[in-house]
């Protein structure tokens, strides 16, 4: 059942009110009027009216349409998380799948020292250089987990206190399959200990991923630098994040659409050009700013502005 409301029932929505008024001017023009006073105030009367009628049709079908796209916005970027999701999973799994695999054929390994061990010593200082390993690679497997669990979350207008730094480093973390298989070097400059962000964890992570995964391919033949900052400004009391790549840099005349939905300079199939869209619907309903500055042969520069809680002293 559709949800638009026409125009036949806004009217009738707003009829008593109407009703109302139009005994008040009735009144008002019959009450000791000639009657071409009467004639003139009528036309008066139904031509305000008319123009009141068709205003606020006009008022109830924008906001009818405003609640429409908010709701269309609402669906989009539900949709792009599952896809971002979908095309991670390979990745995420091939990431798991390496310390797991190397974790058991240690264990195994120890398993078969212990049983067929001759020097006891010997073997139990090589049993447990082995076993620290598989930790170390146990709790890197958990922290990708982690980190899958937090970006994949369902609820999409939960709101928490966001550590952006450690949003940050999940997000690297989730890409490392991507970084891995180029010559990427990553640089972090954080500032540390500034308020957290009052948001969603999962849609924030989403823009992140969107923003550095375009830095990714935007480095001819994958290499080049990524470098991210963050800044906290107690003026604004606002949190500064920056994502910049050394790559061939965005042409002028794209960099006015980049943020359109649909708008992509990638081939056919390898995107949907609504990454950044959502990116920048995700930050405005943060009430934050993002903004690009590029210049070709130079490499690209995203900027996030985002409200934070002040320092507390």
């Amino acid at each position: 059942m559709s949800n638009k409301i026409t125009v036949r029932q806004q009217i009738e929505k707003n009829g008593l009110v109407l009703i109302a008024i139009v005994m008040v001017i009735i009144y008002w023009i019959l009450d000791s009027l000639t009657s071409e006073q009467v004639l003139s105030r009528t036309l008066i009367v139904v031509f305000v009216l008319i123009y009141g009628i068709f205003t606020q049709t006009l008022i109830n079908s924008r906001k009818a349409a405003l609640e429409e796209k908010d709701r269309t916005q609402q669906k989009l970027i539900q949709s792009e998380s599952l896809a971002a999701i979908g095309q991670l999973v390979a990745g995420i799994a091939h990431e798991l799948n390496n310390p797991l695999a190397s974790t058991s054929s240690l264990i195994q390994t120890d398993i078969e020292l212990l049983n067929e061990q001759k020097d006891k010593r010997a073997v139990d200082d090589e049993v447990l250089k082995d076993l620290e390993f598989s930790l170390k690679e146990l709790r890197r497997a958990e922290m990708i987990v982690k980190s899958v669990l937090g970006l994949s979350r369902q609820t999409q207008t939960y709101v928490e206190d966001v550590d952006i730094n450690a949003l940050l480093d999940d997000t690297l973390r989730i890409l490392h399959n991507q970084f891995k298989e180029s010559d990427v070097i990553i640089e972090k400059d954080y500032e540390t200990g500034f308020p957290r962000v009052n948001g969603n964890f999962a849609n924030l992570g989403q823009v992140f991923i969107n923003i550095i995964k375009n830095a990714l391919q935007a480095l001819p033949d994958g290499k080049g630098t990524i470098s991210l900052k963050t800044r906290y400004s107690e003026v604004t009391s606002s949190v500064t994040i920056e994502c910049h790549d050394t790559g061939k840099g965005i042409p002028v005349e794209v960099i006015k659409d980049i943020f359109k939905p649909f708008f992509t300079t990638k081939e056919v199939g390898s995107g949907t050009g609504l990454g950044l869209y959502i990116s920048h619907e995700i930050i405005k309903k943060h009430e934050g700013l993002i903004s690009v500055s590029s210049k070709p042969g130079r490499g690209t520069t995203f900027t996030i502005d985002l409200p934070a809680k002040a320092r507390t002293s």
